[in-house]
């Protein structure tokens, strides 16, 4: 064999290993201690196998902003007509999110528009100072989207939502950090108001801020 011809192996040799090491970036075997399967050129390297992830998966560091449905509040319906519950805050890189459900239990319609009207407290009924509730969710993230405020007209038996966006940040050590344990909640237009009481408590830390969306349907 000419010294051309040897080159000219030794590159393939050298691309064919760059090609099996960048192939198998980032693979997970079936199981631990799975042992590899013999290829046909018995080489003795594994097949690469590459697995479709599921695209509704939530991401890494991307806050899931529609939780999981939980199960319907069971007892009579408020005389407001109203109903709201908290789901399961939502927790990413020091973002949090939480999202109220309103629905309509009572027999007329219950009308909706806008954002929101929120007040804060502690467990013992003491009003949160100095917390601004923001129309909007810019100022806090742009992992939350705020659909534009429109009227909502829900039915007997229909749902909306708003999301409550915040950071846990606390860099202010002279005053404790700010916990809300009671959140209550004026639709808008009608339904009165509601007191929900997340779990765990919404901690916004020294931020000062809270960000909420817009009535959306559910």
């Amino acid at each position: 064999m000419t010294i051309r011809g040897r080159a000219a192996l030794t590159r393939a040799a050298g691309f064919t290993a760059v090609a099996l090491l960048v192939a198998g970036c980032g693979t997970q075997t079936s199981g631990a201690g799975a042992r590899a399967e013999p290829s046909s050129s018995g080489t003795g390297l594994g097949r690469v196998h590459l697995d479709t992830l599921d695209p509704s998966a939530p991401q890494y560091g991307k806050l899931q902003t529609a939780p999981p449905t939980t199960a319907a509040p069971t007892g009579p319906c408020p005389d407001s007509g109203v109903r709201v519950t908290a789901g399961v805050a939502e927790a990413a890189m020091g973002l949090r999110a939480l999202r109220l459900t309103l629905t309509n239990c009572g027999t007329g319609t219950v009308a909706l528009s806008g954002y929101p009207r929120l007040r804060l407290a502690e467990s013992d009924g003491t009003p949160v100072e100095g917390v601004r509730i923001l129309q909007g969710t810019e100022q806090i993230t742009t992992g939350v989207k705020d659909p534009c405020p429109h009227r909502l007209t829900l039915r007997h038996g229909e749902s909306a939502a708003t999301v409550l966006a915040w950071r846990n940040t606390y860099t202010d050590t002279t005053h404790p950090p700010v916990t809300v344990d009671r959140v209550t909640v004026a639709p808008g237009i009608g339904g009165g108001v509601r007191t929900v009481t997340p779990d765990p408590p919404l901690d916004l830390g020294s931020t000062g801020r809270l960000g909420t969306t817009a009535w959306h349907e559910r």
